[in-house]
C-alpha cells in the first residue's frame, strides 16, 4: 500500500512539472496561446481540462439563452475552426502533441451537449457531467480518434465527438422522459 502511494505521489509530481515547465514556456500575452488555453483555465493544476471545460460554460449559456440551439452549435464549429489554428500554434512553441494545457477542444466539444441540454439547472449539469465523462473515459471511437489523428486536428477531434456521445445521451434521455426538462 505505501509502496502504491509512493507510485501515485511520484506520477502526480511528475504530472506537475510538466505542466510547470510548459506553463512557464508560454505567454498568455500572445492571443493564440490565450484562446489556445481557454484565457488561461488550461493552465489550472490538477485537471485542466475541467477547468477548461468549465471556463467555457458561461459562453454556452448566454448563447444559449440569446440564440438557442443554432447559436450554440455555430459557437463549437467556429471554435472547431479556431482551435485547429490555436493549437498548432501552442504545440509549435510546446513541442509537444496535445499538452493538457490546450483546452479550447473542451470548449468546443462541450458547447455541443450543452447545445441539446434543457436550459435549467440539471440540463447544464447533465452537459457539462456527460461531457467531461466522454472526454476522460474515451469510448471507441473517441479513443481511436485520440491516438490515430495527429496534429491540431487531433487535439480537436476527440473532443467533438465526446460532444456528440454526451449530446446523443442528452436527447435520447428526453425522448424517453415525458419531461424533458427533469435533466
Amino acid at each position: 500500500m505505501k509502496n502504491l502511494k509512493s507510485q501515485l505521489i511520484q506520477k502526480y509530481r511528475a504530472k506537475w512539472n510538466t505542466h510547470r515547465t510548459n506553463v512557464a514556456e508560454l505567454s498568455l500575452k500572445d492571443w493564440r496561446v490565450l484562446l489556445a488555453t481557454w484565457f488561461g483555465c488550461g493552465t489550472f493544476f490538477p485537471g485542466p481540462g475541467f477547468w477548461g471545460t468549465l471556463g467555457a460554460m458561461p459562453l454556452g449559456i448566454a448563447l444559449l439563452v440569446l440564440g438557442g440551439q443554432t447559436y450554440v452549435l455555430l459557437a463549437s464549429i467556429l471554435l472547431l475552426a479556431v482551435g485547429v489554428h490555436v493549437t498548432r500554434h501552442t504545440e509549435n512553441i510546446l513541442k509537444t502533441h496535445d499538452s493538457s494545457i490546450i483546452v479550447i477542444d473542451e470548449a468546443a466539444g462541450v458547447m455541443i451537449p450543452l447545445a441539446f441540454a434543457p436550459l435549467s439547472p440539471m440540463g447544464i449539469f447533465a452537459a457539462f457531467l456527460l461531457f467531461r465523462v466522454f472526454d476522460v473515459w474515451k469510448p471507441f471511437p473517441i479513443s481511436y480518434l485520440d491516438k490515430k489523428v495527429g496534429g491540431a486536428w487531433g487535439v480537436m477531434i476527440d473532443d467533438i465527438v465526446a460532444g456528440i456521445f454526451a449530446a446523443l445521451v442528452i436527447v435520447i434521455w428526453s425522448m424517453y422522459v415525458s419531461d424533458a426538462n427533469s435533466l
